[in-house]
């Protein structure tokens, strides 16, 4: 027996609307399901309208996540403004200078996407973002002035840094109408879209590859690629090329979201 579609709609919204009541340890289920679209994710026909604001905790989140999308972005000639908020002063290697090391990095590593503008550094401290929300708040209002599309962690994403950008977002002023497209790093995440950049994807690993001192503790470049092949097996590419997903909405809808959390 079908299920029609007004009552699946009808039963999203009461999904969301008892997600508040949950207890904590299942509110992110709960979230990931309302989320998830019935037909799995769109495709979409090119990276969304520019300017964009990426938000990066930290220096290589914006290559990790949405680093290709990027590159797709700079071949359109759209604006995009890459906010770091911290320089990855927590990162283990690096010598005494890791920050400024950290930041070349990310010049460097935007240049391989095509990125015209460099990054812009907020240097908060690496690892108190949760303490640092008003500040972090500020940044992002600053920079995200009259964009179209801020690019932002996932909200499970699990990583405190990345939890609390991602809250950050939704205390601003922007307008509703902003296109959120919330990114993975450190949690695969119920996308709704996702974006064919197979033929970038060589500039995202080359980007990656500029961050010699992240690279020493893990291998973003393998682990960032395997996820793009896996999320290329949904639509016309049948597992055979790359793409990068996110949960994509709007501001609106994704403060609805972040007021669920305590």
């Amino acid at each position: 027996m079908s299920v029609p579609t007004g009552a699946i709609r009808s039963a999203r919204r009461r999904v969301r609307q008892g997600i508040e009541a949950l207890p904590d340890d299942i509110r992110e289920l709960a979230l990931a399901l309302a989320t998830r679209t019935t037909s799995g994710p769109t495709v979409l026909p090119g990276p969304p309208d520019g300017p964009v604001l990426v938000v990066a905790p930290h220096p290589d989140d914006e290559v990790i996540g949405p680093g290709a999308t990027l590159a797709r972005h700079a071949e359109e000639g759209h604006e995009v403004r890459v906010l770091v908020c911290t320089s990855g002063g927590a990162t283990a290697g690096g010598g005494m200078d890791v920050t400024q090391v950290r930041e070349e990095e990310s010049r460097r590593a935007l240049r391989q996407l095509g990125v015209d503008q460099p990054p812009r550094f907020g240097r908060l401290t690496d690892g108190a973002l949760p303490e640092e929300a008003a500040a972090l708040a500020r940044l992002i209002q600053e920079h995200g002035r009259d964009v179209a599309t801020v690019y932002v962690p996932s909200l499970l994403d699990h990583h405190p840094d990345h939890a609390a950008a991602a809250r950050a977002l939704a205390r601003t002023d922007l307008p509703d109408e902003v296109t959120v497209m919330g990114y993975e790093v450190w949690a695969a995440a119920p996308v709704n879209v996702l974006l064919d950049v197979t033929r970038v994807f060589a500039r995202k690993q080359a980007a990656l590859g500029e961050y010699l001192v992240a690279l020493e503790t893990v291998d973003y470049v393998r682990s960032a690629s395997g996820l793009a092949a896996y999320r290329s097996a949904e639509g016309a590419l049948g597992g055979r090329g790359f793409a990068e997903g996110f949960v994509q909405s709007s501001l609106a809808e994704y403060r609805s979201w972040v007021n669920l959390y305590p």
